[in-house]
């Protein structure tokens, strides 16, 4: 018994729908199991202890589950409990779900030539413009969640949408929170302060699944709810994670009680998709992704028999599937840029609601996709609709990068340069090291400033918002060239123009400028997802050649050139020179640290490698093979970015502050 009719009221039980001429209404699973136990027994009373015996079956009689079901029911049909049309209560006996005989039928008797009328028009799109119209993609009002100061993260709705489940703290000192959305009310749930993150409820809203995080061991939890005093009743532990890290931001739990989750190998980049029982504690892996494919998101269907699941699958590159779980098959449905933070479904189960860095994505099951707008420049995560789809509850995080200067003479004072409210990174020396150009995120916005004796000046504004991928100086310092994922900028440094030039590669990470010949040392992602292939682009041609050595692609972490053009290239061990003629030879190797930066400046390679109390600048002579050793302690966690080309000037990252508030979108 999938689909019945109630008057004029269409009944999907898989999908939890009840839809009419008005409008489409999704109801908690228990309530569906209401009202088709009383279909099934339509024309008769049935007693308050029949219908709890049949829904809650093992479970202690509570008159007041059945009787808030069929309110809830009642709303559904849009009827009144004084004057009921379908569901009528006999007093001290039970309900009655009472149809006409027509209604009784599985197909509504209409006259010949109407009902193929209205064949021909839903076959024409009448339904599909229906489903359209019930899908509310207009809001124009964001509000708060809370009134708290304090980061919020990991918001998780219970499945009838009267509670939001969130973490509240930062690092090791965070408390797990329950917000009745309906009365405001909250109560901490967690007894003590940890790392938690990775919510999820039970199918019945009984009970609340959540990863946490003590010193480098993990553990999937869960305590049971009373959903009247709003309090935690006990606390189960069900799986511990050593060699493994969950990193999925959701649990889904579903009516078998089996718990889908993502986790990464703590030394490797491999992910997989997994799950445990319960009960059982019985984990299995359902399915692995390796290399290039990082498995990030998965959104469990509101009928419980698909998943959703995001990847990043390259440089910018986000893949969307949908995982069949009969039969473990899986379809791409769509291919997007820029980010995925979030993924979820619409109430319908037709939808998938993407959290796309500072945008929210509508995108359907054959992949066509809308936006969804609204006033916002943060990044958004975790965007998911309430079941009723009338609004959007989400995470919104507002990320701090400044940009630091520290001098080889006192390497511990650190002089604040770019200071904004938003992410300022990639800063990178001019030829004379007098200056730096850097990007900066400000509202929203990608773009390009110059830093030159304390002032900072747009040079360019990326007028289409573009993802940008990396910045080099042309060797006289009067151009400034950037790429997006199918162009380059050409900036004029002196005029302020520039010239855009379109291209056909997949987007390439610009490196370095050639001294020799009007071309830039690119790189692009490899199979391993973690390294990268070097390549030249020339910028006359527009041709990309990989460069190989003894005939295969050459890997590496970071890379430079020298004024011949020769190119330096690092793993996280070892460097290596790659002449003109296709030879490399390794010159240097690390022995514990790894190396995270090269340069090469006259005879000179700078190595950069980083040590758990900060870094080690290691300056060989390429001719004498001699080394000098410069250790720069780190205590604030401050991350090194570039160097001058003397190395007597350090450019710094602050470590990034977050700001994270939950909002919902009406």
């Amino acid at each position: 018994m999938g689909r019945f009719r109630i008057g004029n009221f269409d009944v999907d039980v898989s999908r939890g729908k009840i839809s009419s001429a008005e409008g489409v209404q999704i109801v908690e699973p228990k309530v569906m199991d209401v009202l088709q136990f009383l279909y099934s027994h339509r024309g008769n009373v049935v007693s308050q202890e029949e219908i709890f015996a049949a829904v809650w079956p093992n479970s202690v009689f509570s008159p007041s589950n059945v009787q808030r079901n069929i309110a809830l029911l009642r709303k559904a049909l849009n009827e009144d409990s004084k004057n009921p049309q379908f569901i009528i209560t006999h007093p001290k006996r039970g309900y009655c779900l009472e149809l006409n005989e027509q209604t009784r039928s599985h197909c509504v008797k209409w006259p010949l030539l109407a009902f193929i009328a209205v064949t021909i028009v839903c076959l024409v799109g009448g339904w599909f413009a229906f489903a359209t119209q019930v899908v509310k993609t207009d809001f124009s009002a964001l509000v708060p969640v809370t009134s708290n100061e304090a980061n919020e993260s990991s918001q998780s709705q219970s499945n009838n949408g009267n509670y939001l489940a969130f973490v509240r703290g930062d690092n090791d000192n965070q408390h797990i929170w329950l917000k009745e959305l309906m009365t405001g009310k909250e109560v901490q749930l967690s007894q003590h302060p940890s790392t938690y993150y990775s919510l999820g409820w039970s199918p019945d809203n009984r009970a609340l699944a959540f990863i946490e995080k003590q010193n480098d061991v993990s553990q999937l939890a869960y305590f049971n709810l009373d959903m009247v005093t709003l309090t935690s009743l006990n606390y189960a532990n069900v799986l511990e994670f050593k060699e493994y890290l969950v990193t999925s931001q959701q649990l889904q739990w579903t009516n078998n009680n089996q718990v889908y989750f993502i986790e990464r190998r703590k030394h490797k980049n491999d992910t997989q998709l997994s799950t445990v029982n319960i009960e059982t504690k019985q984990k299995q892996v359902i399915k692995a992704s390796m290399g290039q494919d990082w498995l990030k998101l998965h959104a469990l269907s509101p009928d419980q028999t698909q998943l959703a699941l995001g990847y990043e699958a390259g440089q910018n590159n986000y893949r969307i599937e949908i995982l069949n779980l009969t039969d473990n098959s899986s379809k791409t449905i769509a291919v997007i840029e820029d980010g995925i933070q979030g993924l979820s479904w619409h109430p319908s189960g037709e939808y998938l609601l993407i959290s796309n860095t500072n945008n929210l994505l509508l995108i359907d099951r054959q992949g066509n996709s809308t936006d969804i707008e609204f006033n916002n420049y943060q990044v958004i995560r975790d965007a998911a609709f309430t079941p009723s789809g009338e609004e959007i509850l989400m995470e919104l995080v507002n990320i701090d990068v400044d940009i630091l200067r520290a001098t080889s003479a006192t390497p511990q004072q650190y002089e604040k340069l770019v200071d904004t409210s938003s992410v300022d990174f990639l800063p990178v020396f001019s030829p004379d090291s007098t200056k730096f150009v850097f990007e900066s995120h400000r509202f929203g916005l990608k773009q390009l400033f110059l830093y030159e004796q304390g002032k900072q000046t747009l040079i360019f504004a990326n007028p289409n918002n573009e993802e940008l991928f990396g910045v080099v100086w042309s060797k006289n310092g009067e151009e400034v060239i950037t790429a997006s994922k199918d162009k380059l900028f050409r900036i004029d440094l002196k005029s302020g123009d520039y010239q855009e030039i379109a291209h056909h590669h997949h987007s390439f990470y610009l490196r370095e400028k050639f001294y020799n010949e009007d071309a830039i040392l690119v790189s692009y992602r490899a199979d391993d997802g973690v390294t990268f292939h070097p390549a030249k682009l020339d910028m006359q041609t527009l041709s990309l050649s990989p460069f190989t050595g003894q005939g295969e692609r050459l890997a590496c972490y970071a890379m430079a050139l020298d004024k011949h053009d020769q190119i330096y290239f690092s793993n996280n061990k070892q460097v290596f020179r790659l002449d003109q003629d296709g030879n490399f030879a390794q010159v240097w190797h690390a022995d514990d640290s790894d190396i995270i930066g090269l340069a090469v400046d006259e005879q000179t390679l700078s190595i950069t490698l980083e040590q758990e109390d900060g870094y080690e600048l290691n300056m060989l002579d390429l001719q004498s093979a001699h080394s000098e050793i410069r250790h720069i302690a780190n205590e604030k966690g401050n991350m090194l970015i570039n160097a001058s080309h003397d190395n007597t000037q350090l450019l710094y990252l602050t470590e990034p502050k977050r700001k994270r508030t939950l909002v919902r979108l009406r």
